[in-house]
């Protein structure tokens, strides 16, 4: 995981320096430059919330994807953006599901409680 990110922000990193020397879509290349800077910051830190930065950036990648779009983005970057987009989207779900084997059933988190919601009609018994 830890190494996923850094090489996915890595790429990143690349890729804005790559559209900031092309002077294209200047306004696509910080967010990618910011983006890839949290990504490798956090592949080296501790943090139990690695693999909730990884769906988090996949996240706003989709969202800049959608705006390089609408805008007309020059086809290269659009590409590369909806790419690492679903690259991050997969490095999020390789540890959350056991289909891609890194995980088996066992080290998947277990929802033991259930949530359960008092309605104002349901009668609440005493125990």
């Amino acid at each position: 995981m830890d190494g996923g990110l850094a090489i996915f922000g890595f790429g990143l990193f690349m890729l804005s320096i790559a559209s900031l020397y092309a002077r294209t879509a200047y306004w696509l290349a910080w967010p990618l430059l910011a983006i890839s800077m949290l990504a490798m910051g956090m592949a080296f830190s501790e943090s139990k919330r690695l693999r909730d930065l990884s769906l988090g950036i996949a996240a706003v990648l989709g969202v800049l994807f959608i705006a390089a779009l609408a805008v007309g983005t020059v086809w290269w970057l659009t590409l590369a953006v909806f790419l690492f987009a679903v690259a991050f989207g997969l490095l999020w779900a390789e540890f959350r599901f056991e289909y891609f084997g890194h995980v088996t059933r066992q080290e998947l988190p277990h929802h033991t409680h259930r949530r359960t919601v008092h309605w104002p009609w349901h009668r609440r018994r005493a125990h």
